[in-house]
């Protein structure tokens, strides 16, 4: 089950050979054919920073928190204010354009803006949503992608507490970086769901294609891709991905579901337009 579109920039990821932010640009220009106008605009911006703002005199924490500061305030990024996830708040390239997003985007952002100042901020993948880890002089300080607040260890492990309500028990090895492999994944995945929430099922197709290159045959992102094709008519090809799931997780809960719709579809359907 190879996926047929290409993506040189995701084939390597586990090797990390180019930079996060460089991928997701690629990604972007993928869905809009003016990303590029909002790429170079951001960088304008911090360009714009370095030269009439006190950033370049401070470091460490201090630059830390001047930063946070002007990049939610001076420069006005903030939260998606829906509560339904939406690919326009997803995508990169749009959470500049509309300086709103959903906190990972944000994050993503953030850490580019960071890196452009000297500072190296970490993805740290986390319940809910990811936070960015800044360490300096034996002290690690978290920042909140959603506000830009700065929070410490406690703070960390009572909000990790509060989004698995118990379920999982904090340890500080959860508080690694991210992988640029695993980031990806994640990132694919909110704007592959953005895209189904949309019903924008088309260019959900191309991020499952996007998803497969990282993890190919994964039987998951083939039932999505499945699902997909049914929604937009070609249930004839989603039955191989339906079948192909349902062997491949026998006893996952929806493999009993997709194996009553495969039987009712006995013959390819025709749709009629």
């Amino acid at each position: 089950m190879q996926s047929t579109m290409r993506f040189s920039y995701l084939e390597h990821v586990e090797h990390e050979l180019l930079p996060t932010i460089e991928i997701l640009w690629e990604v972007s220009r993928v869905f809009h054919a003016d990303s590029d106008h909002y790429v170079s605009s951001f960088y304008q911006q911090l360009s714009g920073l370095k030269e009439h703002s006190e950033l370049t005199e401070l470091d460490g924490v201090e630059l830390l928190r001047e930063l946070c500061r002007v990049f939610y305030w001076q420069l006005g990024f903030s939260k998606a204010p829906e509560q339904l996830l939406t690919n326009k708040r997803v995508l990169v390239d749009r959470a500049i354009r509309l300086r709103t997003g959903e906190p990972f985007s944000l994050a993503l952002l953030l850490q580019e803006a960071a890196n452009y100042f000297g500072l190296e901020l970490e993805l740290i993948d986390f319940p809910d949503y990811p936070l960015l880890r800044f360490d300096h002089d034996q002290h690690s300080y978290f920042v909140d992608p959603s506000s830009g607040d700065l929070l410490l260890g406690e703070q960390v492990q009572e909000r990790f507490e509060d989004a698995t309500e118990g379920s999982e028990d904090f340890s500080w090895d959860k508080l690694e970086a991210a992988e640029q492999k695993h980031i990806l994944v994640r990132y694919l995945s909110e704007l592959k769901h953005a895209f189904i929430s949309d019903r924008r099922f088309a260019d959900a197709l191309t991020t499952v294609h996007m998803l497969l290159t990282i993890l190919p045959d994964d039987p998951y992102e083939i039932r999505d891709r499945g699902y997909i094709l049914e929604e937009l008519d070609c249930n004839h090809v989603a039955v191989d991905d339906y079948q192909y799931f349902v062997e491949q997780c026998p006893d996952d809960p929806s493999a009993q579901l997709l194996r009553l719709q495969l039987e009712n579809w006995t013959t390819p359907q025709t749709v009629l337009h």
